[in-house]
């Protein structure tokens, strides 16, 4: 599940880049366009000048695009809120205020037939997201 850190501690493309491609390869289903991505940056990185290309800046950035897009409802891939050298998937902060479908405080108040998502927080702040549908509650992601 891409709930967390993916790299901590550095900003350095060199550690970056080979973290994030072993990062997007790990995908349980990875698309063509992004396959391709993964074989050409790993076809450019022999090169010793790679690093300090601009063309590894360019491929640092699709590679936050693509792992963005792997994100689960709500997260997003970037650098953490409280510490810009730690980069992995994370709850935006805003969600609960822009959240849309049934907050609830226990699954009980969950009205009989609903369909749609809905988000509960308990007592302790931890958040579980849940999709509703033909009379099933599935767990999206849980966040303690």
């Amino acid at each position: 599940m891409n709930i967390g850190s993916v790299s901590a501690g550095t900003m350095r493309k060199e550690d970056l880049i080979p973290c994030f491609l072993e990062e997007l390869n790990n995908q349980e289903v990875l698309s063509k366009e992004h396959q391709e991505l993964v074989s050409g940056i790993g076809k450019r990185m022999v090169d010793e000048e790679y690093y300090s290309s601009e063309e590894s800046d360019y491929d640092l950035e699709d590679l936050f695009e693509a792992l963005d897009a792997y994100c689960l409802p709500y997260f997003y891939f970037g650098g953490h809120p409280g510490d810009g050298a730690d980069y992995g998937y994370w709850l935006m902060e805003d969600m609960v205020r822009f959240f849309e479908g049934l907050k609830v405080g226990d699954l009980s108040e969950v009205p009989e037939g609903y369909e749609g998502e809905v988000l509960l927080i308990n007592d302790h702040g931890n958040m579980s997201l849940y999709e509703y549908g033909d009379g099933e509650a599935r767990v999206i992601w849980e966040v303690v």
